[in-house]
């Protein structure tokens, strides 16, 4: 069977962090890769080129690739990497009508702006497969911040886990693994109760439902 190539996207990857790099250099071994926002970050990948001037950008995009959160204040770009401020409104006329801006964790008035744009707005976020990895980055962040701010050592350190979702279920076997004494605290106790199915070593934690305060805390034997 003869192989159909898909046809090459234009594509301006702007603002974001690491994971923002990552995509566009997966992405540039099959479209053409523009970004925009990381002047401070160094050499990009191969095959990427930058513009950090609005008239340097493309034109005609088939797609703008927005950072996660796409903006920390509804109207310029998170940039960590970039020295200028990106509004978001200058960069969609961009795009080709009817195009697509992905995103993660779109504002309601992010979203607005983008459709009255007459574009297509996709928030990654939403993916499961996207939240699910990226869960374990968020939770060992969290460590990080923990050992770098606590006067004190994570083992035998008493840890309250506020909820039981993606990042909780990654989060706990890495502070248990570092000895820390993990209590998780959930709305419905039908979270809780999935922790029973996760992979790993025995043990014991304390786990609380906010469903029935009046049984306090439920000690579970996790297998």
């Amino acid at each position: 069977m003869k192989h159909i190539a898909s046809p090459r996207r234009k594509l301006l990857a702007a603002g974001g962090d690491l994971r923002q790099i990552t995509a566009a250099a997966r992405l540039a071994e099959q479209h053409s890769v523009c970004m925009t926002g990381f002047d401070r970050f160094g050499a990009l990948p191969a095959g990427i080129s930058s513009a950090e001037h609005i008239q340097s950008l493309p034109q005609a995009l088939d797609a703008l690739l927005l950072p996660m959160p796409v903006t920390q204040d509804g109207l310029f770009l998170y940039t960590p990497f970039g020295s200028n401020a990106i509004r978001l409104s200058a960069l969609l006329p961009l795009v080709k009508p009817n195009g697509i801006v992905l995103g993660g964790r779109f504002r309601e008035s992010e979203r607005k702006a983008i459709e009255s744009a007459g574009l297509r707005a996709a928030d990654y976020a939403k993916e499961e497969t996207f939240a699910l990895r990226n869960a374990v980055p968020t939770a060992e962040g969290a460590i990080q911040i923990a050992m770098q701010e606590l006067p004190v050592v994570l083992h035998r350190l008493p840890c309250l886990i506020l909820g039981a979702g993606r990042v909780s279920r990654a989060l706990q076997p890495r502070l248990r693994a570092l000895g820390a004494e993990v209590t998780v605290a959930a709305r419905r106790c039908a979270d809780l109760a999935r922790r029973k199915g996760d992979v790993g070593k025995p043990h014991t934690a304390e786990v609380q439902c906010a469903e029935y305060p009046e049984m306090r805390s439920l000690r579970l034997r996790i297998s």
